[in-house]
């Protein structure tokens, strides 16, 4: 497992703090992750990633967009594609326009290279949702949804997928599909450790590739039992199997 530490004030939530100039302080937690990231994906294989948890408020969409940052400060280059259609946020963080996007590709109404959109960060690209989408399984089981990923694989380094929650959406079965590999985030001290062995499940008994766990918003002053033996490994491929209850925002 990987952990992002959580600021008394929920500064660094719902934003980037990644970037040039940045106190290592702050960004350990991503570098760490991203140097991870990189590890995993010595052969090649494992490019296009599904950030998933199991309920909202786990932090993910900030994880996301601050891994394609730091991935992209190591001359990576990085596909950002919001697939949360209920509640797409990638947009706010990265300060661009939502419109155009998967919506209108899927429609015909514009081609890959029309959606992708610059942001002001080192080799970080965006795809967002664009309009609205009423039945997010037509769009992933679509064949122009298999070729968008497709050929975004081919043109970047990676491709980081800001999925739906689990337990909430059911979105991860087909994304699962065009997927490298699930990220798995975990929020301390609220959501709970039935809710993470449910979501898990459902993932494993949908062949989701579940490459490992990352920590969010892990205040070690408010966890008077912390171990870092117990949280701080590499449990790639396996769920943690430990007794914590895990918290949200």
């Amino acid at each position: 497992m990987l952990f992002w530490k959580k600021k008394k004030n929920n500064s660094e939530l719902g934003k980037i703090i990644v970037g040039e100039g940045a106190s290592l302080q702050h960004v350990e937690g991503y570098n760490r992750l991203k140097d991870n990231i990189l590890y995993m994906n010595a052969d090649g294989k494992k490019k296009v990633i599904q950030i998933e948890s199991a309920v909202q408020g786990e932090g993910k969409t900030t994880v996301v967009c601050n891994l394609a940052v730091s991935l992209g400060l190591t001359d990576k280059k990085v596909a950002v594609v919001d697939l949360d259609f209920h509640r797409p946020r990638t947009h706010r963080l990265f300060k661009v326009s939502k419109d155009l996007g998967i919506a209108e590709y899927i429609l015909g109404n514009a081609d890959i290279d029309s959606i992708i959109k610059k942001t002001e960060y080192k080799n970080v690209d965006l795809i967002t949702r664009g309009a609205e989408i009423y039945n997010s399984s037509l769009v992933f089981v679509s064949d122009k949804f298999k070729e968008l990923i497709s050929a975004l694989s081919e043109k970047y380094d990676y491709v980081l997928l800001d999925c739906a929650p689990v337990l909430q959406v059911s979105d991860y079965i087909h994304v699962s599909r065009v997927s490298d590999g699930v990220l798995f985030m975990v929020a301390y001290a609220s959501t709970t450790k039935a809710q993470v062995a449910e979501a898990i499940k459902e993932l494993k008994k949908n062949q989701a590739n579940i490459l490992g766990t990352v920590f969010t918003m892990y205040d070690k002053k408010k966890d008077k039992n912390y171990d870092a033996g117990n949280y701080y490994g590499y449990n790639y491929g396996e769920e943690s199997d430990g007794n914590t209850k895990v918290e949200a925002e």
